[in-house]
């Protein structure tokens, strides 16, 4: 650290915090995710990318340290990490907390009408995928008739699974504060990671039959990994499922708050105040969920089945005896 209480900058960093703990994951999401960054015009985010253009070039930019990293992190918030363009306001994850707040008031909003229900998980899921795709890898060679399926999948089994749970739910004849709470929480839960799931199985589908590459420690590609891929779907299965917890929260926070007599007194207050946990909630906590695991994994090369990098073969034998034997003790990494 320098007097200014940032790293001294470095291209070779991806951020200002070690991402190699918990900690520091959580500080760097929160900082690329501000909604604070949403207010920044178009000319002061090329204001930013220029700047770091110019420190790339080797190319004395003048400004001091610390003015360097929040332009990276502006970079990071703003623009598409492949192609560098600018991404639409509304599909940055920088909105996430915001854009959220009308939609899990309407996912947790206590109604028995399947078609607010299922229009409810629509929208979620239309969400969901344009965010999805307006911040895809730029190589990912998925095509729009497998992200229209998971897209169809998604929708289907959030709403059918958030209409068939109401309708369980509505046969509970208990309607204690409690209650009720779990009431509104545990149905679009159980929908919303039903979802979530379903939708990673499909588009992801192609790392399980295929594999994900497999890296040495010094970015050299050794080849594809079926298991690799498996661990990685099954940790993305599994901080799907944690970060909808928050969005699930409110209803047994305001179970509390609304025995506060003013808030219980006034319901357009109440309903303020619901919007504002909600927010809280969905900014606040999601992220603390998001980085339960690092985006890689290092083990030992020998833990593997590789599959040849050019991907004309499958699995076989002698690639993978000479691959073990010319990185013996290697070192590799995937990403989730």
């Amino acid at each position: 650290m320098i007097g200014d209480g940032f790293p001294p900058f470095s291209m070779d960093q991806r951020s200002r915090f070690d991402l190699s703990t918990y900690v520091g994951r959580v500080k760097h999401f929160y900082e690329i995710t501000d909604p604070r960054t949403l207010l920044k015009s178009s000319p002061q985010i090329e204001q930013a990318r220029d700047l770091i253009q110019a420190f790339k070039d080797g190319k004395d930019v003048g400004v001091p340290n610390a003015e360097l990293w929040k332009a990276k992190a502006l970079c990071d918030s703003a623009l598409h990490p492949d192609t560098g363009e600018e991404v639409a306001r509304p599909w940055r994850f920088s909105a996430f907390g915001p854009v959220n707040v009308p939609i899990a008031a309407m996912l947790l909003f206590p109604s028995t009408n399947p078609l607010f229900v299922l229009g409810s998980q629509f929208i979620n899921q239309t969400y969901n995928v344009l965010v999805n795709y307006n911040n895809r890898n730029a190589s990912s060679h998925m095509s729009l008739q497998t992200l229209a399926t998971a897209y169809g999948a998604a929708v289907t089994a959030s709403g059918g699974i958030a209409i068939g749970l109401g309708k369980l739910a509505s046969k509970i004849k208990s309607n204690t504060p409690l209650m009720v709470a779990m009431k509104r929480a545990v149905v679009p839960y159980i929908a919303l990671v039903c979802a979530g799931v379903v939708n990673l199985a499909l588009i992801r589908q192609s790392e399980l039959t295929h594999g994900v590459s497999v890296y040495a420690e010094d970015g050299t590609e050794l080849g594809k990994s079926k298991l690799a891929g498996r661990d990685a779907i099954e940790k993305c299965a599994l901080v799907r499922a944690l970060w909808c917890i928050p969005i699930c929260l409110p209803p047994f926070i305001m179970a509390q708050v609304e025995k506060i007599p003013v808030i219980r007194a006034n319901k357009r207050l109440a309903f303020a105040v619901e919007l504002l946990v909600i927010f809280s909630c969905v900014s606040l906590f999601c992220v603390d969920f998001l980085h339960v695991h690092f985006q890689s994994k290092a083990v030992s090369l020998c833990d593997l089945s590789l599959i040849s990098c050019d991907g004309s073969c499958r699995f076989k034998s002698e690639f993978h005896r000479l691959l073990q034997h010319s990185h013996r003790g290697t070192v590799c990494q995937w990403m989730f």
